[in-house]
């Protein structure tokens, strides 16, 4: 589908739903107050705000997704909220299963070294986690998932300058629970979940515990082109899936006034790597299947391990006070192999390792009075990225080894409140002060000698036999920084009515400065200095609307966001003692502007049938792109005399297509005493830059043209609500489509790799479920 054509689609569609906006009263005048409330669309209570209110009385663009809608959209990942909301992108990491990619209004990290910062901050309950190693979580024992567009630094604090993502898990205090539900489903799928929870001591103490065991086959595999392998067989599984994650929880009451909730989760990721695809013919005819592979490298060693606990003590001081308290450890470790020329040889290999651990603390002060509402709070992180690999450039017998480790520590103080000037009229006020500091040790050095392709690593104290150190270390350096910033927030909203609410506002978020792993001292002398933190300057205002008897929401948001010292990470071939280099960096590289407009609607027209329509439209783009390169390098052109180059009118930003939409519909209906549930979801998005791209005005294969997804599903419920039977499909008409990739140079008639990771062919599950 064009993007006209989409465009005016979504117009009629649009134009559809307001004229049954202006044509229903009459409908809805007939009937009967009890038919009125059976259509009313549940009110979602969310926390955007850190204290509980409804999704609708917020003003702050944010989508969220209740328990019950996640089971019935089939939402089996953070990574399938993509659909839900405008202007957003969760994926898989690049050759990864459950590291998190995740872009809001075309901003993110789609770099997951150790010690980089993301753009999203990702949420479980209320402790963040730094790292996107492990941050791609199923769904399974969940009370809610909330997305929040836009800067949110007063309230979340630094690196959610995109939004941030909150995974709720279920409150356990309550009556006895258990759910069962196993899926089988194609590439041989078999996930098992299992969850419950009970009193105790009634009223006093709850136990809950929840796993999951998820499983199939790889959507590709190891190719049989002939080729000598060592470390890999032909027909051996990629993009497969092996994950095990629990949770428990214990809940402590006293009283009415006093709760300590304790976590525990645990995730073990022991899937294949995810098969990445070269997308030129070069060197080798591109493979018929965009899953299978061709590499040495080992694919069943790719492991990922994260665990944490955390403890929230919630107690109300009075009729006005509540006091909240959270504390929280959490840590990691992996290894990772990556195939950058992704040919069955040892030419550009990756074997890498890393491991980090975190410690936060937060105290929250809430004050609910009538005319007065809001929170202060203080919080602090500590934690420790750190890691290794090794880059083998076989053919040329050279292996570059870059070894480093960022230790932050982080303090902020924050307030927000919101002021009835009126019965009608809000001010809504904060601020939040940030420091951070942190130390980096960065070593890289280049050795003559070819590591072996089962991804052995080791550290310049620990060479291995016939390697030889070529040249002094590219990098070599232990450098500290602090990094202070202030995020403001300032806004109104007015009640236009008991169902309209129009609000406008400025916020501001900022991703916080720090040190590049990869960074090359002789080619970037810069590097050991750091980059500076990126600001977003964001500029909002929306509608939020309950109508017709509370049938119909309908939300629209416009944003207008200027960034300054965007941070860039770029990948270059540049010449280092005479041997052509991958030179990576991360830039503050200028300036990007991101505006655009959002509408959300849901609709219940008649008893049994949802409609929802999303459409985002977004105007990314560099105002200014200045890398630093080397004049004498020929793979780069358009390198000026002084050693830089502005690629600001040929770039675009990752991740930030114009347009997005969804058109979802569901429909329940009673059957033999129990009910059957159908659903459809159709989304859309326009051409994407998966990858960075530094070439002359020509399109890189690594663009992803524009492309549609088509999800089904049906369900049946027995009366008693104990059992649940459901076939879904994802990815009906098995679109081709590429969420993440690498680009790595200007001249694919030497090779230069350019790589290609897709998303999920069609696949159909059957779901049965037991609910006690």
């Amino acid at each position: 589908m064009s993007a006209i054509a989409l465009r005016t689609s979504l117009s009629c569609a649009v134009a559809a739903v307001l004229a049954s906006v202006a044509s229903t009263p009459a409908l809805a005048q007939a009937n009967d107050a009890s038919a009125v409330n059976e259509l009313a669309i549940e009110s979602v209570v969310v926390t955007a705000r850190r204290r509980e209110e409804s999704l609708q009385d917020v003003p702050v663009a944010i989508t969220a997704l209740t328990a019950d809608q996640l089971l019935t959209q089939n939402v089996r990942t953070l990574e399938d909220m993509t659909a839900y909301a405008p202007n957003i992108k969760i994926a898989a990491g690049r050759a990864t299963s459950s590291t998190i990619n995740a872009y809001i209004r075309g901003v993110g990290q789609n770099d997951p070294l150790w010690g980089f910062e993301p753009g999203v901050g990702i949420y479980l309950d209320d402790v963040y986690i730094a790292r996107p190693q492990g941050a791609l979580l199923d769904v399974y024992d969940v009370d809610r998932i909330e997305v929040l567009r836009g800067p949110q630094g007063t309230l979340y604090g630094k690196n959610t300058i995109a939004g941030a993502i909150k995974y709720v898990t279920r409150d356990i205090v309550g009556d006895p629970a258990l759910n069962a539900s196993v899926t089988a489903g194609s590439y041989n799928q078999l996930d098992t979940k299992l969850s419950g929870s009970a009193p105790i001591v009634a009223d006093h103490f709850y136990l809950g515990a929840a796993v999951a065991y998820l499983q199939r086959d790889g959507y590709g595999e190891i190719v049989d082109d002939g080729s000598t392998r060592l470390f890999t067989r032909p027909g051996q599984d990629v993009s497969d899936k092996d994950v095990l994650a629990a949770r428990a929880n214990a809940t402590f009451l006293w009283g009415d006034d006093s709760r300590l909730k304790v976590l525990a989760d645990y995730i073990k990721d022991d899937s294949n790597a995810a098969g990445g695809q070269r997308l030129n013919d070069i060197v080798q005819p591109r493979l018929d299947d965009r899953y299978d592979q061709r590499t040495d490298m080992p694919v069943d060693q790719d492991q990922f391990e994260t665990k944490g606990v955390s403890a929230t003590y919630t107690q109300s001081l009075g009729d006005a006070f509540d006091l909240k308290i959270v504390g929280a450890y959490r840590e990691g470790e992996g290894n990772q192999f990556i195939d950058f020329e992704e040919l069955a040889g040892n030419y550009f290999q990756v074997p890498a390792q890393y491991a980090d651990d975190q410690t936060s603390g937060e105290v929250q002060l809430t004050y609910t009075g009538d005319r007065l509402k809001g929170v202060a709070g203080v919080y602090y992180f500590t934690g420790t990225a750190s890691g290794a690999f090794d880059a083998s450039l076989g053919a040329l017998n050279l292996t570059s080894l870059t070894k480093g480790s960022v230790d932050t520590d982080s303090i902020s103080v924050y307030f927000d409140t919101t002021w009835a000037v009126t019965d009608r009229l809000n001010l809504n006020a904060g601020a939040r002060w940030n420091e951070d500091d942190k130390t980096a040790l960065v070593f890289v050095q280049q050795y003559l000698g070819r590591l072996p392709n089962n991804g052995t690593l080791f550290d310049q104290n620990n060479v291995p036999p016939g390697f030889t150190a070529f040249g002094p270390p590219s990098s070599n350096y232990t450098s500290s920084r602090t990094f202070s910033d202030v995020s403001p927030r300032i806004g109104v909203d007015f009640k236009v009515s008991d169902d309209v609410l129009a609000y406008i506002g400025y916020s501001q978020g900022f991703k916080s400065g720090g040190f590049d792993m990869r960074g090359n001292q002789a080619l970037y002398p810069q590097t050991s200095d750091g980059y500076d933190s990126e600001i977003a300057n964001n500029y909002e205002a929306g509608i939020k609307s309950t109508l017709l008897d509370d049938t119909l929401q309908l939300n629209l948001t416009i944003f207008y966001t200027p960034y300054e010292d965007v941070q860039v990470t770029t990948q270059q071939f540049q010449l280092l003692n005479g041997i052509p280099t991958n030179a990576t960096a991360v830039l503050n590289a200028g300036k990007q502007l991101n505006q655009g407009v959002e509408l959300e609607t849901m609709w219940r027209p008649v008893a049994g049938l949802t409609l929802a329509l999303n459409v985002g439209y977004l105007d990314a783009e560099f105002e200014e792109f200045i890398f630093s390169c080397n004049p004498a390098v020929v793979v780069v052109p358009a390198c000026q005399p002084n050693g830089t180059r502005d690629i600001s009118s040929i770039s675009e930003p990752l991740n930030s297509p114009e347009w997005t939409g969804f058109f979802g519909a569901t429909y329940e209906w009673a059957l033999n005493a129990g009910e059957i549930t159908a659903h459809a979801g159709y989304q859309y998005r326009s051409k994407t830059h998966v990858a960075t791209t530094l070439v002359a005005p020509v399109e890189s294969p690594t663009v992803q043209p524009n492309y549609d997804i088509l999800d089904l599903g049906v369900s049946y419920t027995t009366a008693s609500g104990a059992w649940r039977f459901a076939v879904d499909g994802k990815n009906i008409l098995d679109e081709e489509y590429r969420v993440a990739g690498y680009e790595f140079g200007v001249v694919p008639a030497q090779g230069a790799p350019q790589i290609g990771f897709y998303g999920a062919p069609r696949t159909v599950a059957f779901t049965a479920t037991y609910k006690y």
